[in-house]
């Protein structure tokens, strides 16, 4: 708690502007949503804080720290039943919406590692035409003991008439490559990305003996 309000007066004294409740139900979602919000990254011109998905996002982190079970409904599935509503070509379940950080001790470890995620990275900093038109933001945080705690960052793209939409065209994902995994893919703390550059490795030592 101590480091979180620190951490949101240094920002503010540097020039950035705190979110409100909007953003988040706690100081700790609240410092996140900031971080999030003014990295140096992030590539959306704007974010902006939605009430419903910081509640969603508080109710989810609760949820997955204390029901093992809570993991079984997806995402999307939690945004809409908030009343939350996606564009018509949002799958009804999945994921397209939502980050999660554990064990983090502080804001600023949650953001360090989301950013370096291979699996959440996209959505945070809205990298990529689909991600970079989600601009609702909502920051959810529990704790899970030992000083750590569970954030849960949700970013949607808000509900838009079909009519005025002419054609939607994004980017296909990135692959799994040589380049994207580089020489320190062991030391990454993503353990998804790990893995898929060890099966790639793998794939490699396979194909010349």
């Amino acid at each position: 708690m101590t480091f979180s309000l620190i951490l949101v007066g240094v920002m503010l004294a540097a020039g950035a502007e705190a979110p409100g409740p909007s953003c988040g139900s706690n100081v700790q979602a609240r410092a996140l949503a900031l971080l999030i919000i003014g990295h140096e990254s992030q590539q959306r011109e704007a974010l902006f804080c939605n009430e419903t998905l910081a509640t969603a996002a508080a109710q989810r982190a609760k949820n997955l720290v204390e029901d093992p079970k809570a993991d079984e409904t997806t995402p999307n599935e939690v945004v809409r039943e908030t009343g939350f509503r996606f564009p018509v070509f949002y799958p009804p379940v999945g994921n397209q919406v939502q980050a999660v950080a554990n064990e983090m001790d502080s804001p600023e470890s949650a953001i360090e590692y989301l950013a370096e995620s291979f699996e959440h990275r996209d959505l945070v900093l809205g990298d990529g035409e689909f991600f970079s038109r989600q601009t609702e933001l909502g920051v959810g945080y529990y704790p899970e003991g030992d000083g750590q705690g569970k954030y849960v960052v949700f970013i949607a793209e808000p509900y838009s008439n079909p009519g005025l939409v002419i054609k939607q065209e994004f980017s296909p994902p990135k692959m799994v490559t040589d380049e994207v995994c580089g020489k320190a893919w062991r030391s990454s703390r993503d353990k998804e990305f790990r893995n898929m550059c060890r099966k790639r490795w793998l794939e490699k030592r396979d194909e010349n003996p």
